[in-house]
């Protein structure tokens, strides 16, 4: 939520602040929201492991960390031409190329968390629905909390560049974090299915 409010602000210099721009920034973040969950959701059945999740963190904090030096040369690649007319397609498609190049990618990295960390906390089927409704709140809390941080205080007292260094050092740490609680949060074996009866020697 961080990003997609700071997102909005910090587009508004190439698109100006109009609805345009939020609804892009919004719908952008649900897609990413989307295919975190989604593609989390496959990762953990795969890996596993709280460790991995720092391959795809860690490239998302420096992405997010770096925004600020190289967001200029994404979105004109993808914006229309200062010596061109932009038109009302233009209008809305630049919005959404513009906040895609810069926010898509950190975003689907940190919606992974989610289903991720679910997969790691869920001890039995048993528990499945207790360990996504607790992991679901939490991230609802912390979505909440970044909406009114960033609005009330981030971009009341800092610049943008600072929060996006905030930010993407926050997002490295987690990543750090995911390797030093590898061991602790391991999901655990699933027992083996015993054998018929008379499939026993």
């Amino acid at each position: 939520m961080v990003l997609e409010i700071v997102g909005t602000r910090f587009l508004a210099k190439y698109f100006g602040t109009s609805y345009y721009v939020w609804v892009n920034q919004i719908g952008l973040v649900m897609v990413a929201l989307a295919l975190g969950y989604y593609w989390g959701g496959i990762l953990a059945d795969r890996w596993r492991k709280l460790g991995k999740l720092a391959w795809l963190l860690a490239p998302a904090g420096i992405f997010t960390f770096y925004i600020p030096h190289f967001a200029d040369r994404l979105i004109n690649l993808v914006s229309t031409p200062l010596n061109q007319p932009l038109t009302p397609f233009r209008q809305v498609l630049d919005p959404v190329l513009g906040s895609a190049v810069v926010f898509l990618l950190p975003c689907i990295m940190l919606a992974m968390l989610s289903p991720y960390v679910t997969q790691i906390c869920a001890r039995n089927l048993s528990q499945v629905g207790r360990a996504s409704g607790l992991i679901f709140a939490a991230s609802t809390v912390g979505s909440i909390a970044g909406v009114f941080i960033s609005g009330y205080f981030l971009l009341q007292t800092a610049t943008l560049t600072t929060i996006f260094y905030v930010t993407g050092g926050a997002i490295m740490l987690l990543a750090a974090a995911c390797v030093a609680l590898n061991g602790w949060l391991q999901p655990p074996e699933v027992p083996a299915t015993p054998l018929p009866p008379h499939l026993h020697d």
